[in-house]
């Protein structure tokens, strides 16, 4: 609990970045999106431009090899260095002009050729066919997708930071919700022993005489239905596990591993309220199971 908060690896699964690369005539431009998923859906959408097959398929592998949760969305656009201003071809333009009024007189269509049906024209007409990126171009295309990809976990390490610090907060708060159930619940077997005694005291003369070795087994069977110690143990087993998992430097999906975590905490805490009718230590374990569900939600959030 004394390791500082900025030790930690975890790493959300929101993130952006981008990257642009000057290709020939063209800057191609690079977004790299991530959202949440429990696996990784990753989409390759380009705009302007297109992709050779395995082109595509290095984006893939490089993208894979560095994110393993979450929602990918990475867009190419291939943009023209030159722009529209100052690109017009007034030539063409002209020959269009003219091809439009021939055309509109053997149609025998009425209506005037002006500067709007010009550009509508000219607009679809002047469309460029999109340049192919192939593998000669894939040392350019990765050093984009390189510099989106460290704009993405840059976002995704700070954010992965402060999730990092809200599970600490979680997990001292089950630590002390745990010792308090500890101590609640450590009386309860013997309370339970001696109301048994006293009930069996109380009905006397209305019942025949009991073996005190049979009293003395049902008694010890009583005191174990009631004892947590070792679902206790294995709960702060579990919160061991998370400590050293938020301190740890790994990039196996660590959240997968929390969220099993916070899973098997579920069942510990859920078997001791099962165990325990003591209303103290039931009021514990609904606080406990409430932090659980919010460290879960959170744990949703982490790669």
């Amino acid at each position: 609990m004394s390791e500082p908060i900025a030790t930690s690896s975890l790493a959300s699964m929101t993130g952006f970045g981008h990257g642009s690369v000057s290709l020939a005539e063209r800057t191609l431009r690079v977004e790299i999106r991530t959202l949440n998923h429990r696996g990784l859906d990753l989409k390759i959408r380009t705009q302007d431009c297109q992709l050779g097959a395995e082109v595509e398929s290095e984006i893939s592998r490089l993208i894979r090899q560095d994110l393993s949760r979450g929602t990918v969305q990475v867009t190419i656009r291939g943009d023209s260095h030159s722009g529209r201003a100052g690109s017009l071809d007034l030539e063409g333009l002209k020959q269009l002009h003219a091809d439009l009024i021939q055309t509109q007189n053997k149609l025998g269509c009425a209506g005037e050729v002006n500067l709007q049906t010009l550009a509508m024209f000219y607009s679809t007409n002047s469309c460029t066919s999109p340049t192919e990126l192939t593998l000669n171009d894939w040392p350019l295309i990765k050093a984009g997708i390189d510099r989106a990809l460290a704009g993405v976990q840059q976002m995704r390490q700070k954010e992965g930071s402060l999730l990092a610090k809200d599970l600490r907060l979680r997990l001292t708060a089950l630590r002390l919700l745990s010792g308090q159930m500890r101590e609640s619940s450590a009386g309860v077997p013997s309370r339970a022993a001696r109301k048994l005694q006293d009930r069996l005291a109380s009905l006397g003369r209305e019942l025949p005489p009991v073996d005190p070795g049979r009293l003395a087994q049902e008694i010890a069977i009583l005191v174990e239905r009631y004892d947590v110690s070792e679902e206790l143990v294995r709960l702060h087993a579990h919160f061991d596990q998370l400590e050293s998992l938020l301190l740890e430097k790994q990039k196996d999906a660590p959240g997968r591993r929390l969220d099993f975590l916070a899973q098997e905490m579920f069942r510990e805490v859920n078997t001791i309220g099962s165990k325990i009718q003591d209303s103290a230590t039931l009021a514990l374990v609904v606080e406990a199971k409430a932090e659980l569900d919010k460290l879960r939600e959170q744990a949703q959030n982490i790669e």
